[in-house]
């Protein structure tokens, strides 16, 4: 066994991708890991890992003392994420902001009570700093309409804050990640979608890919690291939704899309099929959030904090080969 060997890792959000991965990540380092999540058994991704699984809801009252009561170090990769405007993220379903708050708060408490570290995943939203009017202009406009950029700037808000009264916290703030491991809904998953032909066009905009073992090792060197209290931008590789597609489809051996939409008119559609199908009860498979969020690669900066980690993200085309390998694996594609 490693130097590691005796640290006791509660992953909340295990089964997710990037929680997931971060659960390998630790198992290198020979962490013991307790995994949990809202499942009552463990997802597929956990199935063969030796870890141990509590099953249950964070925000039961003291669930969350209980899960991590001998734990030295606890991963939140299951913050809120609101990414539909009608928001079923919260327990009534309204409001995500109330929501995001009271579980962030709770989970602090609760690492504060038990002596315990923290790593939280974020996101790079709360990263990106518009540089012209026009850029502040559609930042802000971007917050008014969707909760999701204040749900995470609030959670990163208190995280920083807890670090500041003493508590160790590792902010992770990843870009777009992809990578194998992946179990969220197959009609929300590119790669799959593209390669069964489902996706007929692309958007004119730039994205910057990270793969979520890159991720995961990257949170793994900012433990060791004693990185806290400092949002770690977690980027790897900037590449245009055409060139993504493109090179997904080549390596999974179909034809690419041929049409491409420009970027502002798929947000004002899909946002607008959302509000109109947010009206009637109705939920859209094509959230106006996630188009949100890859607007606001156009101005993000270059993050040095992976080459200080001394992380170096793999080639796209490797992410890009074992993704289309773990998918076809579960029958997504």
């Amino acid at each position: 066994m490693g130097r590691h060997s005796t640290i006791k890792a509660l992953v909340i959000g295990a089964s997710g991708h990037l929680g997931n991965a971060i659960v390998r990540e630790c198992l290198d380092k020979h962490y013991r890991i307790t995994a949990c999540g809202r499942r009552s058994v463990p997802a597929p991704n956990l199935t063969d890992l030796p870890i141990r699984y509590l099953s249950g809801d964070s925000t039961t009252s003291g669930q969350l003392d209980r899960w991590i009561a001998g734990h030295d170090l606890v991963v939140d990769a299951a913050a809120p994420y609101p990414l539909s405007v009608f928001s079923p993220v919260s327990e009534a379903g309204k409001d995500p902001i109330a929501y995001a708050e009271r579980r962030t708060r709770l989970l602090l408490d609760a690492v504060w009570r038990h002596k315990a570290r923290l790593v939280y995943v974020g996101s790079f939203v709360t990263l990106v700093k518009p540089r012209t009017s026009a850029h502040r202009f559609q930042n802000e406009m971007m917050r008014l309409a969707h909760p999701y950029f204040e749900v995470k700037e609030l959670i990163e808000s208190q995280m920083l804050e807890a670090n500041r009264r003493g508590l160790p916290v590792v902010l992770a703030n990843p870009t777009y990640c992809l990578g194998p491991w992946d179990l969220h809904d197959r009609r929300m998953c590119t790669i799959p979608l593209l390669l069964r032909g489902e996706i007929p066009s692309s958007i004119t905009q730039m994205l910057n890919v990270i793969d979520v073992r890159d991720v995961a090792a990257a949170v793994g060197a900012a433990i060791d690291a004693e990185y806290y209290g400092k949002p770690i931008q977690m980027s790897g590789h900037n590449i245009s939704t055409q060139e993504l597609y493109s090179l997904i489809c080549e390596l999974g051996g179909v034809a690419r899309p041929r049409i491409s939409t420009a970027a502002s008119l798929a947000v004002a559609g899909a946002y607008t099929m959302e509000l109109m199908l947010g009206a009637i009860g109705e939920r859209t498979l094509l959230p106006a959030g996630g188009m949100m969020m890859a607007a606001m690669f156009d101005y993000m900066g270059v993050g040095k904090e992976l080459q200080e980690l001394g992380i170096t993200p793999r080639p796209l085309s490797e992410t890009i080969v074992d993704s289309i390998k773990w998918y076809r694996e579960i029958g997504y594609c």
